[in-house]
């Protein structure tokens, strides 16, 4: 089981991380909600454990916008706040569980266990004639893989999960790149590889730039 820990307190991740693999579970670890979406734009993860008061945003909203964008990881929030109202919020934006803090690493565990059974089949999306399947971490584009680099694909998904609208490249900037300011080619130069992989053998292009506004993924026959 590969699972995301979504946590800014260092001692408390450290003692997760820690027990989770002792537990066999893998743990991948982001400090803010950058960083998570970055880590769930790479890579499948089995569940995620969310924080909800996070340096740079609310948990809830995090969870509702994953979900929104066809994030199938189910998530177990983490949290202090214990109220009926809040923990009703947060299945009502898409949580599968709701842990309240202080809490035992044993029924952390447990609730995991259960709720990565109730992973749906990898999710596929298709937009035209191109299908990325997620949970391989594969495109295709009429049926033929597409051969894409880490950051093409996470370019990609993110653009395919929010088409037909139009992404800024200062969103995809700070997916690519949270933590560091990118020099002024380099967002230049992965779009233009991406769109050498996915446009440039069809007859049809996918990825179009909008004006002053960024880019998007659209199939336009």
């Amino acid at each position: 089981m590969l699972v995301l820990l979504v946590e800014d307190n260092r001692l408390l991740s450290n003692n997760i991380i820690q027990y989770l693999e002792l537990s066999n579970i893998k743990c991948d670890y982001a400090f803010n909600i950058a960083q998570a979406d970055r880590l769930i734009n790479t890579q499948q993860f089995d569940a995620i454990i969310l924080d909800l008061n996070l340096p740079d945003g609310d948990g809830i909203e995090a969870c509702k916008r994953w979900k929104e964008l066809c994030i199938t990881s189910p998530i177990i929030m983490l949290t202090a706040r214990s109220s009926l109202s809040e923990r009703l919020n947060g299945f009502a934006v898409g949580a599968d569980d709701y842990l309240v803090k202080p809490f035992a690493m044993e029924e952390l565990v447990a609730r995991l266990k259960v709720i990565s059974q109730r992973r749906p089949t990898p999710h596929r999306l298709v937009i035209g004639d191109l299908e990325i399947d997620f949970g391989h971490h594969q495109a295709y584009r009429k049926g033929t893989p597409l051969n894409l680099s880490k950051t093409s694909w996470q370019i990609l998904t993110l653009l395919a999960r929010r088409s037909p609208e139009a992404v800024s490249r200062e969103e995809i900037e700070r997916m690519l790149w949270p933590d560091s300011a990118p020099d002024s080619d380099s967002l230049r130069s992965h779009i233009h590889l991406l769109r050498r992989v996915i446009d440039r053998p069809f007859d049809v292009p996918m990825l179009h730039t909008i004006r002053g506004v960024g880019m998007c993924i659209r199939y336009e026959s």
